[in-house]
């Protein structure tokens, strides 16, 4: 399954949800099948760039909103681990060998002193 799936598809879900719109609403605002928007949000199905700009016109959302994932706010609703942890995968998944495993030596480090406290 696709990452960026499935961050596409919480971030849809958490919009969704802040807006208060049940999978049933937002299928009748788009047009399309509440199963349908269900395994989008779950980042199980391939979406059209039609499908998205209709999801997207019926949250009232730019696309902007929607791919920004330079920032997240841990203490917003929109923080879920899985979202961190795909972001973070990305960007690893970018790096040289050598900074990946630094950066994994810096993490752990991290971790023991905050364990240690």
């Amino acid at each position: 399954m696709s990452s960026l799936k499935k961050v596409i598809g919480e971030r849809i879900r958490n919009v969704r949800n802040k807006q208060n719109l049940t999978l049933q609403q937002l299928g009748q605002l788009t047009g399309h099948q509440a199963s349908y928007l269900t395994e989008v949000e779950l980042g199980k199905r391939n979406i059209s760039i039609d499908s998205l700009e209709k999801i997207m016109k019926a949250l009232c959302i730019k696309p902007g909103e929607l791919f920004d994932f330079r920032e997240i706010d841990p203490d917003s609703q929109e923080f879920e681990t899985t979202s961190i942890l795909e972001i973070h995968y990305q960007f690893l998944m970018e790096k040289k060998s050598d900074d990946v495993k630094m950066i994994h030596r810096i993490t752990k480090d991290i971790f023991r002193s905050i364990e240690d406290r």
